[in-house]
């Protein structure tokens, strides 16, 4: 399939998985490239988000899991083969986007596909981003991929099935790629300033998305350097290899090579490093429970304080009932008191008139009785 529009611009960002394309992707599309509407979101792995069009991300899926291959992309392939009955879906894809001016997609499984889209797309324009072999697989180990707990070195072989892959490709069309390493996509000019002079685009400057705690170093690379230095050269020569043919390489190269030197010559004393990290990873993990374990208790003891609280309070709204009807019915007998006195009081008005009439009349009896004598 030939592109539709000479004037229309595809831009494809791939890489290694943890090599830093998401933040690539992030960059372009703030500068005016469109990746996509139905983007991955964020996970527990990347908490900015993917920027992949899941759009592609599912026809590699697909491609892969149909060839009983991860899903993922892990794989010794570093080129897959894609059966015919997908090249209508992928030129559909294609189509679909035919409106857009400049577009392009991220996904870390292009990588394995890149002789197939250079097929459909021969004039697409491609941005690679790589990273040191030790910081991805440290990378990798940390987010906990269940694959490579069973197989750790398969994390190394990774690296380079993927980069190779990237090399090899950047070296049979350099004049449709870019090859950054990830230290100065961070500088977010100098990729967009690449792009637009390589490729001869108009793109507005990015808004500042690089955020210095996802790529900060760990001081514990140094020996996983060295440690890949002695036990895994041919990634290590992969990255001299890639660097030596980066538009744009480690900003730190000479740094980074004077510490993988030092780490080198003392590596026998940093070769049990991970036990020590193990073990205090453990003493952490250990306080951690021990505090988890203090806070249920303490969450307990809240808890019956709170029912205990609860039945007091329901105590007490039971005695402020009991005093009001006790208080109704003193003031009942207070009423019924009163009542009575009023009563008392009314006999002994009427007892006193009563007395008072018997005396006029014995007082009038007598005058009779004297007038008859």
């Amino acid at each position: 399939m030939e592109d539709t529009d000479l004037n229309q611009t595809v831009m494809i960002m791939t890489g290694m998985h943890r090599s830093g394309t998401s933040l690539t992707a992030s960059l372009l599309q703030s500068a005016g490239v469109n990746i996509g509407d139905r983007l991955m979101g964020e996970d527990t792995g990347n908490a900015k988000g993917h920027f992949e069009d899941l759009d592609f991300v599912e026809f590699h899926q697909n491609v892969l899991q149909s060839q009983g291959i991860s899903v993922a992309g892990w794989t010794e392939q570093n080129q897959i083969q894609v059966q015919p009955q997908y090249l209508a879906l992928a030129n559909n894809l294609i189509t679909a986007r035919q409106e857009q001016q400049i577009w392009g997609w991220k996904d870390p499984r292009t990588t394995l596909f890149l002789d197939f889209w250079s097929q459909l797309l021969p004039q697409a324009k491609y941005v690679f981003v790589y990273r040191s072999p030790w910081t991805v697989v440290d990378s990798l180990f940390r987010r906990g991929d269940v694959i490579f707990r069973t197989n750790p070195n398969f994390a190394v072989q990774q690296w380079c099935n993927y980069n190779q892959a990237i090399l090899d490709f950047y070296q049979s069309h350099q004049e449709h790629c870019l090859l950054l390493e990830i230290g100065s996509v961070i500088q977010d000019s100098v990729v967009i300033n690449l792009v637009q002079e390589k490729f001869g685009l108009e793109l507005r400057s990015p808004k500042a998305l690089y955020e210095p705690a996802l790529f900060t170093a760990d001081s514990n690379n140094y020996y996983r350097q060295a440690l890949l230095n002695k036990f895994f050269p041919q990634a290590i020569d992969l990255y001299h290899q890639l660097e030596g043919q980066a538009d744009a390489g480690c900003p730190d190269l000479e740094r980074q090579q004077q510490q993988q030197q030092a780490a080198s010559s003392t590596c026998e004393s940093w070769i049990l490093q991970d036990w020590i990290d193990i073990q205090l990873a453990r003493t952490e993990i250990k306080q951690l429970q021990t505090a988890n374990t203090e806070l249920a208790q303490t969450q307990q003891q809240l808890q019956t304080t709170h029912t205990e609280l609860a039945q007091t309070q329901q105590q007490l709204q039971t005695t402020h009932t009991e005093l009001a009807q006790t208080q109704q019915q003193l003031q009942t007998t207070h009423t019924e008191l009163a009542q009575t006195q009023q009563q008392l009081q009314t006999t002994h008005a009427e007892l006193a008139q009563t007395q008072q009439q018997q005396e006029q009349l014995a007082a009038e009896l007598d005058q009779s009785q004297k007038q008859f004598q």
